[in-house]
């Protein structure tokens, strides 16, 4: 499955490193940031929440895209 998160924050390469199974979208008109990648089942993507929430991230949205 494929998803797309929003954050909020605009990310550093440091916080990029920290998700590297997430690749950033790049679109100059938000002013946050995009996040694609694959996640593998519903652990992973809870580990991936977690995460976004460990590192102090807002997300703002969160759409699972077509395969």
């Amino acid at each position: 499955m494929r998803y797309e998160f929003v954050l909020e924050e605009r990310l550093s390469t440091t916080t990029l490193k920290a998700i590297p199974e997430l690749h950033e979208s790049t679109n100059v008109e938000m002013p946050g940031s995009a996040l694609t990648g694959t996640v593998r089942d519903g652990a992973h993507l809870n580990g991936l929440l977690d995460r976004f929430e460990a590192l102090g991230l807002t997300l703002v949205n969160m759409t699972r895209l077509p395969d």
